[in-house]
């Protein structure tokens, strides 16, 4: 029989889709289910898994293949979950899975099926002290007693793998807080049917004291200035949290690539040696940069630092900057570490900078002194103090009916402020929280302009999942003019809209104008974000936000309910030093209901 070239192509496409269709056991999973599991909740047991669900967010990326598994894939979850229920007390747990295909999509939904049978319990904890001497043992079994109910491992609860190496850990912990640099900790479990006695044998060895420094690794930054760091002294008896805090405060005069405290014992004076290794950053460093944003449009920017300068811990940072709204930016920061106690800073910072805006050109020369002070390592409180000059010239159209008639003026003025952080990681924070208080009064001898202002802000990171976050801000400030002052400079005033405030608006676009349209600031703000991060895949992320705020005239002219709102949706590319990001947002109930465009660099907040 003869066959066309066209049927052999027919028939062997049917070949290949039939056997694609009924002959391959690879699938894509859809959906995963648990039936029987009373203990353990489904999100924990999805965690087990190593499975990638072919759910719709991935459909979407239509380029990418879904992973594809075998029944040999499912077996191996199956004892995957059945080991992990062993480590959560139930050893006799049994796990099955059963496969629903899908015909329509031709992926499958599994239902792992779990009888976790009774588990087991711990009955009794006791511990065996093996230590130096009498007193050691008696310092010892007063400390665990004292301690018992800060302890995880509780008797009459099941008996859980992570809870046992958890309670070994924090029995080190205790000893190496209280004076024993070289702790260690066994144990042993005894099963009796669905009960276990846990049994801890601790050899403490002994107490550690301090009796010398040695530091090493520094090349300019004298010891002593390292020593003045530290808050161990010689006869004190080892404690590691001393050890973490002592590290932390030699690594905050900022001159240190690397710092390592550690104890070592001498054995000629039987005692403990406080090692000290240090990296000193580079006695020069350049850094540059280039970007591009619609606001700034192209920018350019250099960074040039100097450790030591003149001598101690100080050290010098010029920042230089152009772009299309800084013709200038010249900033010179000299950063004084521990100037009274180790967690005091010095800060004095000449500079000078032209500012391009719609309704003026704005030229500043001055200098200003930075006191602060850390609390926490999370915490902090400054004082500021700032003299500047300035060259105003105002846009023809803004009349002088918003600004007094003059051009060169200065501003003298005090600001006090606190903050704390503690939200994490650094340039993508997934938890936490934020919050800043700024309080400035301008009209010291030599100011031209009088007025209080304030500012605060507030951030809220929540993660739910490793590939959802959910981000929340709302910033506030007030500003009035005082001593018989008719206004407040034009240049000080807030302003709102723009890639990192209202996103439905472009830069500055949003608040008081005058009759020409131009904006003009004013003297109360508020604005508020709610931002849902999504992981697409690897480093892109999607967002999903609604912004609010507005500018006020007055200081007193807050009124909630004539805030602009602006829902919008970006997309994100993570870099080591920050998200490259575009975002696209709408004005909600606005005259031109055009699309706002957004290309930045680094997260709305």
């Amino acid at each position: 029989m003869r066959i066309s070239i066209r049927q052999f192509f027919i028939s062997l496409l049917l070949l290949i889709y039939v056997s694609v269709l009924f002959g391959q056991d690879e699938f894509a999973i859809q959906k995963i289910y648990f039936e029987g599991n009373k203990s353990l909740s489904e999100s924990i047991l999805k965690k087990q898994l190593n499975l990638e669900l072919h759910s719709f967010p991935k459909r979407l990326l239509f380029w990418k293949e879904p992973e594809r598994y075998t029944d040999e894939h499912l077996y191996q979850e199956a004892d995957r979950l059945e080991r992990f229920y062993q480590t959560e007390g139930f050893l006799k747990a049994q796990v099955r899975f059963e496969k629903k295909i899908l015909k329509k999509t031709k992926d499958i939904d599994v239902v792992f099926y779990i009888k976790e049978n009774e588990p087991v319990v711990v009955q009794d904890i006791r511990y065996i002290l093996m230590t130096e001497t009498r007193d050691d043992k008696k310092a010892i079994d007063s400390l665990l007693q004292h301690q018992i109910h800060e302890l995880p491992l509780r008797t009459g609860t099941r008996f859980r793998d992570q809870e046992i190496l958890e309670q070994r850990r924090e029995i080190i912990r205790l000893l190496m807080n209280d004076g024993y640099p070289s702790p260690e900790v066994q144990y042993r479990i005894t099963l009796n049917h669905h009960q276990a006695d846990v049994e801890y044998i601790v050899y403490s060895g002994p107490k550690g004291v301090f009796h010398d420094i040695q530091i090493l690794g520094n090349q300019y930054i004298s010891p002593e200035i390292i020593k003045k760091q530290l808050s161990i002294d010689m006869g004190d008896t080892f404690r590691e949290e001393a050890l973490e805090k002592n590290q932390k405060r030699v690594q905050q005069l900022g001159v240190f690539e690397y710092v390592s405290i550690r104890q070592r014992p001498d054995p000629n004076a039987g005692k403990l040696i406080l090692d000290i290794q240090v990296r000193e950053l580079p006695r020069w460093s350049v850094k540059t940069g280039i970007g591009y944003g619609l606001d700034e449009r192209f920018r350019l920017s250099a960074t040039l630092r100097r450790q030591p300068f003149f001598g101690h811990a100080r050290y010098a940072t010029l920042y230089l900057k152009y772009s299309r709204l800084e013709p200038y930016h010249v900033d010179l920061k000299i950063t004084q570490p521990a100037l009274f106690t180790p967690n005091s800073t010095l800060f004095l910072n000449p500079f000078a900078r032209k500012e391009i805006e719609k309704a003026y050109e704005l030229q500043r020369w001055g200098t200003g002194m930075t006191f602060q002070q850390g609390l926490s390592p999370e915490s902090r409180i400054f004082v500021n103090y700032t003299f500047e000059r300035n060259q105003l010239k105002l846009d023809e159209d803004v009349t002088e009916s918003f600004i007094p008639d003059y051009s060169y003026y200065n501003k003298s003025k005090i600001s006090l402020g606190f903050s704390t952080d503690y939200a994490s990681p650094l340039f993508f924070p997934d938890q936490g929280w934020y919050v800043s208080c700024i309080t400035t009064f301008s009209g010291l001898p030599g100011s031209r302009y009088h007025y209080l202002s304030g500012l605060s802000e507030f951030r809220k990171y929540q993660r739910f999942t490793d590939h959802l976050v959910l981000a929340g801000k709302i910033k506030t400030g007030i500003m009035k003019n005082i001593m018989n002052d008719k206004t407040t400079p034009i240049e000080e005033r807030f302003y709102a809209g723009g890639s990192n405030s209202v996103r439905g608006f472009l830069r500055n676009e949003l608040g008081p104008e005058n009759e020409k349209g131009i904006p003009v600031g004013g003297n109360s703000y508020l604005e508020a974000s709610l931002e849902l991060r999504y992981r697409i895949i690897h480093a892109f992320y999607g967002t999903l936000f609604m912004d609010t705020g507005n500018v006020w005239s007055s200081y007193h002219g807050m009124n909630v309910y004539t805030l602009a709102w602006s829902p919008g949706m970006g997309i994100r590319y993570n870099t080591p030093i920050g998200p490259v990001r575009f975002d696209i947002a709408y004005p909600l109930h606005e005259p031109d209901g055009q699309l706002r465009f957004h290309l930045s660099f680094g997260q709305a907040f």
